[in-house]
């Protein structure tokens, strides 16, 4: 009987290892196959059917995610944070998707990562960390070969973009993405990329091409069966065709809006459809169905979440109602609380701006000295090289490092410049070129400081433009803009330069003047009356102005005095508009309208 050597057991044991080794890693790759295959199989119930479906799919797996290749635990925890962000739980969202992103991810799921925490950012109104991640996500783009990656990321940019008035830039990524779609014949991807478009072009004012990409939008979202989207998108028309007067139209898309997003159980968009159904039926007059509504429970919504600007049209809708119904008290308390809720959200919009702003201003100031760095170290090799040659090449060299250095001054003075314009930007509103709200109150408690130090007198104006919305509804938004903007340059010339001008709210302006003389003031506001139309196109609307003064009392606070100016100002606007009444502590009255 033959028996093997120590060498030939050895072999044998050594031949059983490596076929262990293979069958433990064709396992592994069968285990990996089939857990990609059931995960894409999730997302895409995700994305077609219903989210909680999807969900419910994800808790069975849930035990078991741990032993999965890193790969599909990173497309797991992606599914589970939409669904939290779905479930109006975005700041677990967030934290879940800042945890993939410290994981050595491949670049492609990184991508989709930034996608997702930028569009959580937004709706957390964290706009500073949503353009970080954006722009974070636009360079990850540029190594990644993946179509469905960069169509999300140019889908992302588009929407971030015009949210802080880049319109055509914007629209530039918002059309190159559903470009990319179309290449590729995806269907569920061009309902995506089309809804992310659709509303930059209602932002922009365009308002055909929006309607136009609204509707083929909704039209390709329901070929694949997303009623999410759906239901999003005829929100997002319904609000539009509301400003257009088309009310009758606007009552059955959110109709239909509100029924679709509660059976997708997205909590935000339907609160939010149901705001537009209440606006529409308000401008329909339809006292029935308003009585239906319970609006409480969305002032109650909106306030949990900071939603300031769903709270100032609430308040609006709200004041216009008690107006209408004989309250005017009512309407008073309302109308201050559309104000102050609509100061928050002026507040919030100035900060996604300046995020915007000031992560452009460090993107290219990085780039700068990038280049700067590069160009530095090509002229050490250069100088290592000239260290060599004759005497004659070290002048050159001492030439060119002069040039850098100059190169290096200007581009400094442009940064500081930059600085310069950002903060000027920060300061003054863009479409009047008057302070904006912050600054404007910023500068007024100095006068006020002042004139409480000095013992001289201070009066507030508080101005409206009349009919602002009528205006806005027959001309549209740009000549809606055009008005407010020649508002502000006659302000400007019937005041003077002694005066501190400030554009407080859409259509209201502030005026604070340093004067014990209530002549001064009522001399600038008649000014402002007898100018008449101003100088333009012939096309142009003719517009007035109501105005509420008030002058500054021993102990006022600018609080006060701001308030006591807003009273003045709606009495003006209640007594028949295009007139100024003055605050009743400091004389009674009321200015006529020009003959």
């Amino acid at each position: 009987m033959n028996r093997a050597g120590p060498a030939g057991g050895r072999m044998i044991r050594m031949a059983f290892q490596s076929l262990s080794i293979v069958l433990v890693l064709m396992s592994f790759s069968a285990l990996a196959d089939e857990t990609a295959r059931v995960l894409e199989e999730i997302r895409e119930v995700s994305y077609t059917r219903h989210w909680q479906e999807a969900q419910a799919m994800l808790d069975e797996l849930a035990g078991e995610v741990a032993g999965f290749p890193l790969r599909q635990q990173v497309e797991f925890h992606l599914l589970e944070a939409r669904h939290l962000s779905l479930d109006d739980r975005n700041h677990q969202a967030l934290a879940r998707v800042d945890e993939v992103l410290a994981l050595p991810i491949d670049d492609d799921q990184r991508l989709r990562t930034l996608q997702l925490a930028a569009n959580v950012a937004v709706l957390l109104r964290s706009y500073e960390a949503a353009f970080e991640y954006l722009l974070d996500a636009l360079t990850v783009k540029e190594d990644v070969q993946d179509p469905e990656a960069v169509i999300g990321t140019f889908n992302m940019a588009g929407y971030m973009f015009g949210r802080v008035g880049e319109h055509d830039r914007a629209a530039s990524y918002g059309e190159r993405a559903v470009e990319m779609t179309l290449e590729l014949g995806d269907l569920n991807r061009e309902c995506v990329a089309r809804q992310r478009l659709a509303p930059i072009y209602k932002w922009a004012g365009r308002a055909e091409r929006s309607e136009s990409e609204y509707r083929r939008a909704i039209e390709r979202c329901g070929q694949v069966g997303n009623s999410l989207f759906v239901g999003v998108l005829k929100h997002g028309l319904a609000d539009q065709l509301r400003k257009l007067g088309r009310f009758e139209e606007a009552r059955d898309l959110v109709g239909e809006s509100i029924r679709l997003l509660e059976e997708s159980v997205f909590p935000l968009g339907e609160y939010e459809a149901r705001l537009v159904q209440a606006e529409v039926l308000h401008d329909l007059g339809d006292e029935e169905a308003w009585a239906a509504q319970d609006l409480n429970d969305l002032l109650d919504y909106f306030r949990e979440r900071d939603l300031w600007d769903q709270i100032a049209r609430l308040e609006a809708l709200l004041s216009a109602r008690a107006e209408a119904a004989g309250y005017p008290q009512q309407a008073l308390e309302h109308l201050q609380r559309h104000l102050q809720a609509r100061e928050r959200f002026l507040g919030r919009d100035r900060t996604m701006l300046l995020a915007y702003l000031e992560v452009e201003f460090d993107t290219r100031l990085k780039d700068q000295q990038i280049e700067l760095l590069a160009e530095s170290a090509r002229v050490a090799r250069v100088e290592q090289q000239a260290a060599e040659q004759q005497r004659r090449a070290r002048t050159a060299i001492l030439l060119l490092s002069a040039a850098l250095l100059i190169l290096l001054l200007i581009m400094l003075l442009g940064a500081l410049r930059g600085r310069r314009h950002f903060r000027y930007l920060s300061r003054h509103d863009p479409l009047s070129g008057l302070a904006n709200q912050g600054w404007f109150l910023q500068r007024a408690e100095a006068v006020l400081d002042k004139a409480r130090q000095q013992g001289g007198g201070v009066c507030l104006v508080m101005a409206d433009i009349d009919h602002f919305k009528r205006i806005n509804d027959r001309y549209g938004h740009l000549v809606g803009d055009g008005v407010i903007g020649q508002a502000a340059r006659r302000l400007r010339e019937s005041f003077g330069d002694e005066a501190l001008i400030g554009r407080v709210g859409g259509e209201e302006f502030g005026i604070l003047m340093p004067t014990e003389a209530m002549d001064d003031v009522l001399r600038g506001i008649e000014r402002f009356q007898q100018g008449g139309r101003p100088s333009g196109r012939a096309t142009d609307p003719h517009f007035t102005l109501s105005f509420g003064v008030a002058c500054l009392q021993k102990g006022d606070s600018l609080s006060q005095l701001r308030t006591r100016a807003d009273q003045a100002l709606y009495e003006a606007k209640r007594t028949g508009r295009d007139r100024y009444v003055i605050d009743s502590q400091k004389a009674a009255g009321a200015g006529p309208a020009p003959v």
